[in-house]
């Protein structure tokens, strides 16, 4: 390594310099001086002044030579891997195309994996159309530039992307897992020109690719999508897939802009449908809900056949908000099954305390209360007081905390006590009644987490959940 005690004091001067020497640099080339210092220290290869080197390649040296001399005679004469990655990042990062040769030779050459795979992404970061077939070219290459290249084809600025890889989507001689990456493509791209090779990849001989194909139009798609949608769902195989293309469509029927439209072509598609296409498709439909849905559900649960009855009860069990509250607590008290309850009874204890429903939270509170003396099991009763958490009052608090005594329920009791105190606001509004609660939780749980939180809440401070 050569020494650098003179470069450190011109780092130091350039990134502690007044604005208006830095003005005076921005308005005429840098000094040869300063340029073979900075080239100096980033051959030196000292980790802890490499960082401020290449800041100063990223926007504090202007001028199209000195791009030039990094990407052309400096990059390809560095000995170590990790400092060549580390300038293609960063000469990527300036933005100048001057660069884009050189690193575009990296990327094709016989380099280390990680090495190509910067200098990939800096041909996004620097390149455009004329770059697509060589990125298209490396995606399924070697397995450490696979991931580049993907991330690579979803950057890079060029309207020739989704039309090449729709065409590589529709390549019956690609595996499986090519047009699951390919599909992810146009997925993260987001051009609405890719919506029907979507469609058409929701109903692929490969679940893999069916399932990201309906998650990315779950996510894009429209009413004009859902025809296909609907075709996806019922192509599916399994209850996991069919969940998920369920969500996909449910989400287009609730958050596109156009969603009530999305929601009359799914009930068109079920009327058209055959009886084993309906009985699929009417929990999708029952999820969405709507006056219309409600009147098919409701002349299927009066139905004298038990097939269809059976069908009715599933769809309102599914019923995405509190309207059918009142159906769900007499259809409770009148079923005629232990199975036919039990599920009924899943679909208020999921409802009540809904944050998104129909009802004010004191309305909310006593659906919730309704519904915890239906439930026979202590499994559903700790399913109940786990959910009443979102109802965010300190009366919540007041029905929950007796059952912290109870010992099948006390786990679920405090859980719902943490997730009430997670609330500042609402918990230092009604600070003597959490501090008690709270210390009940403590002297209850077996649980780290809960406990955990309890004690930082009592403390005043706060908790973040961890990512799944």
């Amino acid at each position: 390594m050569r020494p650098v005690n003179a470069v450190v004091c011109l780092v130091i001067l350039l990134a502690f310099a007044p604005p208006s020497l830095l003005a005076a640099e921005a308005a005429e080339p840098p000094s040869r001086d300063v340029l073979d210092s900075v080239v100096e220290l980033i051959r030196s290869g000292d980790a802890d002044l490499l960082p401020v080197a290449l800041e100063k390649v990223r926007g504090g040296l202007k001028g199209e030579d000195f791009t030039r001399e990094l990407a052309e005679v400096v990059l390809p004469g560095l000995e170590r891997s990790q400092e060549k990655a580390a300038l293609i990042a960063a000469l990527s990062d300036r933005g100048d195309k001057a660069a884009l040769p050189a690193i575009m030779a990296m990327a094709q050459g016989p380099a280390e994996a990680f090495v190509r795979a910067a200098a990939i992404r800096g041909v996004a970061a620097l390149g455009g159309p004329d770059e697509v077939p060589f990125l298209e070219s490396v995606l399924f290459g070697e397995s450490g530039t696979v991931d580049a290249a993907r991330g690579a084809l979803v950057a890079i600025r060029s309207d020739i992307v989704s039309p090449r890889m729709v065409i590589a989507l529709g390549d019956k001689a690609r595996s499986g897992s090519q047009r699951l990456v390919i599909v992810g493509i146009l997925s993260e791209r987001r051009e609405t020109s890719a919506l029907p090779a979507l469609v058409a990849a929701a109903v692929d001989a490969d679940a893999d690719v069916r399932a990201a194909a309906m998650k990315a139009l779950g996510a894009m798609g429209g009413p004009e999508q859902i025809p296909g949608m609907v075709a996806g769902l019922l192509a599916s195989r399994t209850d996991t897939e069919r969940s998920e293309a369920d969500r996909a469509i449910v989400q287009v029927c609730k958050e596109h802009r156009s969603k009530d439209l999305a929601a009359a072509a799914l009930l068109d598609r079920f009327r058209a449908a055959d009886p084993a296409a309906r009985e699929v498709l009417l929990p999708t439909l029952a999820r969405v809900g709507g006056a219309a849905v409600l009147e098919i559900v409701d002349g299927l649960i009066a139905s004298p056949d038990a097939a269809d009855r059976k069908l009715g009860l599933v769809a309102l069990s599914r019923w995405p908000d509190a309207t059918v509250k009142d159906r769900l607590l007499h259809l409770v008290a009148q079923a005629s099954t232990e199975e036919e309850r039990e599920m009924l009874l899943a679909g208020l204890i999921r409802i009540a305390p809904l944050p998104n429903n129909s009802l004010e939270p004191v309305e909310k509170l006593a659906l919730v209360e309704q519904t915890m003396a239906l439930c026979r099991r202590d499994q559903d009763r700790g399913r109940l007081l786990e959910r009443a958490s979102a109802i965010r009052t300190v009366e919540t608090l007041r029905f929950v905390l007796p059952y912290a005594d109870q010992p099948a329920l006390a786990e679920s009791a405090c859980q719902s006590i943490v997730e009430l105190a997670h609330q500042r606001k609402l918990r230092d509004g009604n600070k003597d009644e959490f501090m008690a609660a709270l210390d009940t939780v403590l002297a209850t749980t077996k649980n780290e987490e809960i406990a955990d939180r309890a004690q930082r809440y009592k403390l005043g401070k706060t908790w973040e959940r961890k990512k799944q």
